[in-house]
């Protein structure tokens, strides 16, 4: 479940320069954080060899002084120190480092510093005009640094965002009937839906693309499902969110998914009306890679779908369905590294070529909300040259930005456990959030629901072998499954190694080794612990082990198999003496079959003496924040008083109360994005539908 690894900040709140060749500084600049806007175009020729300086309008003002011989860059200079102390002024010379590295402003930016990192890159854009004698202008058209921040937000959650909620002057005005905000696996369906409904409308994506990750979305089959069984999966969901969810948006999934998940997949050309309606083989595991095949490289490669009947239980829980069914049908899309973006990008170039009432505006993100009165009405969106342009909405707008994982500030208020965590998205700095709860929107009032999980380490995810952190000890009962292994990890160390965030100098949490011998294949198999991978398909687990590995991401692979512990140890990055000592204890511990230092069950304790050794690096990272904004079943956005924002839709991981534990559940596969499907659905019907 992985996107590609590049780090990237998002568009800056202000955007105060403007180039008058070559496009403008605005797209000059444009560069950063992967919005995939064009960066600067370094013409062929030589510069005019001094050093210039420029600014540009941060939190404060940032100074950017670049020297220049007549082929390159020599020297760059990122005066920081008016920006926020704990925020952007921590980046000076990362900034200037990324600049010199790229050799223009075309740079990735610090995710969390979003406003410093884009006016860094607009003043070196503008040292790179002068050096090539070209002129440089200030815009006019600028959002108010002067506006009151509402109530529910701070200063430094809007900061972190893409969003300007100062005065605004729309260089341009488009109408539509409904604008959607954000390209991903809510907002993609949401404006499918509406364009197939006849409306006109205008999709609004930050990035130069669709963006989502994930391989499995799921839905509720109701035709292989009882009504009581849909019910107890209600009672069940709800009892895994700690009882928080409103079970009114958990009908409107059971009801909508099926539809919402089948327009999905016959939209990317994976399935077809007629080969679902017939009904023969929605359900059958054993012909999804058949079924789900668009012919060009893009199919199920997997599927977990699961008939929830009778006892469900994992680790720590169980739920009784007696003779009522509940069938999910989970397809994984892939392989890897396609994920559900490579597909939603499918259905969304398919949509728009069949409805030409539906318009994409890619590179353009939302920076404020247009209000008339108490209803939302449009979206300023700012494009690439930095105009800000209002799209207009007669019947609503709605908002599918994702979540806040990079937004630090709206981090420490809301999901604090994450904060040290590394994040597997970037650029989601929580910009519906901001827009929604300036518009008069409630956040879900507790502590909000957390994914977070490894699966591109290595194999086998929940078998309960020896678990060691960094240090090489054993820190808990590996009979945890792998969903809590995040809050057990927020009391190890951190770790500072291959693939750490670069948001985390001193490290990120989140790291530990599993370490079992070649007889695991040998052990018994029961509910818990599934049947043994064999070690030829690990292989491609291995770094450099298999050339050009197919269905994983080649940098995050990291287990071993090694002939001695000590040979282990150095490739986990781990100290030998405190493995061998951990080892030796443990197989101690299996040898009387009584866990006294952590109460593993007997029948787990299994012993490391075999060669060769197998240790797995495991990478607990944030998949999703997935609390929101306070909505209806409709996905219909909602103040403090519980009635609905006229003209605001809260979707995907932006919309909620859908869960409210600590974790997200994982009694179904694909719910994340299942959910995500149907109420962009649900949204997009709805918003139609209005007079």
């Amino acid at each position: 479940m992985e996107r590609e690894k590049k780090q990237h900040s998002t568009l800056s709140r202000r955007d105060f320069l403007k180039g008058t060749a070559a496009g403008a500084l605005g797209a000059a600049a444009a560069g950063i954080l992967g919005t995939g806007m064009t960066a600067f175009a370094e013409e062929a020729g030589t510069y005019t060899p001094g050093t210039y300086s420029a600014t540009a309008q941060g939190i404060g003002t940032v100074t950017v002084t670049m020297t220049f011989d007549a082929e390159s860059i020599t020297d760059v200079v990122v005066d920081v120190s008016e920006e926020t102390e704990t925020i952007g002024a921590l980046y000076g010379e990362e900034l200037a480092q990324q600049i010199m590295d790229a050799q223009n402003s075309e740079i990735d930016g610090v995710s969390g510093a979003t406003t410093t990192s884009t006016a860094a890159a607009k003043a070196a854009a503008a040292c790179i005009a002068q050096a090539k004698g070209e002129t440089v202008e200030i815009s006019s058209n600028a959002a108010s640094s002067d506006y009151e921040v509402p109530d529910s937000l701070t200063a430094e959650e809007v900061e972190a965002s893409a969003c300007e909620l100062g005065e605004v002057t729309p260089d341009e005005t488009k109408d539509f009937d409904v604008v959607v905000v954000g390209a991903g696996a809510a907002g993609v369906v949401a404006a499918g839906f509406a364009a197939e409904a006849g409306v006109s409308v205008a999709l609004l994506q930050k990035e130069a693309s669709v963006v989502s990750q994930g391989n499995c979305g799921s839905a509720i089959i109701k035709s292989k499902s009882t009504e009581a069984g849909i019910q107890k999966w209600i009672h069940h969901t709800n009892a895994l969110d700690d009882w928080r969810a409103d079970t009114k948006l958990l009908q409107a999934y059971a009801d909508n998914s099926e539809e919402a998940l089948m327009w999905y997949l016959n939209r990317a050309g994976l399935t077809s009306e007629t080969e679902y309606g017939d009904g023969t083989k929605v359900d059958d595991n054993t012909n999804c890679a058949e079924l789900l095949n668009n012919g060009d490289g893009l199919y199920a490669y997997m599927s977990t779908s699961q008939d929830l009947t009778g006892v469900w239980s994992d680790r720590l829980d169980s739920y009784a369905y007696g003779d009522d069914h509940c069938y999910f049908m989970a397809p994984w899309i892939g392989p890897k590294p396609q994920n559900v973006g490579t597909v939603l990008q499918i259905v969304l170039d398919n949509v728009a070529e069949a409805n030409s009432n539906l318009e994409v505006f890619y590179n353009t993100p939302a920076v404020q909300l247009v209000m008339d009165g108490d209803k939302v009405t449009g979206v300023i969106g700012k494009d690439s040259d930095g105009r800000y342009i209002q799209y207009n909405a007669s019947k609503g707008v709605i908002l599918a930005t994702g979540d806040y994982m990079n937004n630090d500030a709206m981090v420490n208020r809301w999901c604090p456990d994450i904060a040290d965590f590394d994040k597997k998205q970037y650029h989601k700095t929580g910009d519906g959030y901001v827009l929604a709860l300036s518009a008069g929107g409630k956040m879900e009032p507790l502590g909000h629901t957390k994914m977070m999980h490894d699966f591109d380490s290595g194999l086998m995810y929940e078998e309960p072998f020896l678990y060691v952190n960094m240090d090489g000890e054993r820190f808990t009962n590996e009979y945890t499954g792998f969903v809590y292994m995040g809050n057990i990890l927020k009391f190890q160390g951190r770790y500072n190694g291959n693939n750490v965030d670069s948001n985390h100098p001193d490290g990120s949490k989140g790291w530990y080794c599993t370490i079992y011998d070649s007889d695991y294949e040998n052990w018994p198999s029961d509910e818990f612990v599934s049947s043994m991978v064999p070690a030829a398909a690990m292989q491609k687990y291995i770094p450099g082990a298999v050339e050009n590995p197919e269905g994983v991401f080649d940098y995050l692979i990291d287990s071993y198999c090694c002939d001695t512990l000590e040979e282990l140890a150095e490739n986990l990055g781990i100290p030998y003496d405190a493995l061998q000592a951990s080892v030796d204890r443990y197989n101690e511990l299996c040898e009387t079959g009584d866990d006294v230092d952590f109460g593993k069950p007997a029948k787990y304790m299994h012993p490391i003496k075999t060669a060769p050794f197998w240790g797995v690096r495991k990478h607990i990272r944030v998949s999703a924040v997935c609390s929101g904004v306070m909505i209806n079943e409709n996905g219909q956005a909602l103040n403090a008083d519980g009635e609905v924002i006229e003209g605001l839709y809260c979707v995907g991981n932006l919309g909620g109360p859908f869960y409210g534990g600590n974790d997200y559940p994982f009694h179904q596969t694909g719910l994340s994005l299942g959910r995500c499907y149907t109420f962009g659905m649900i949204a997009g019907k709805h918003a139609a539908s209005q007079e």
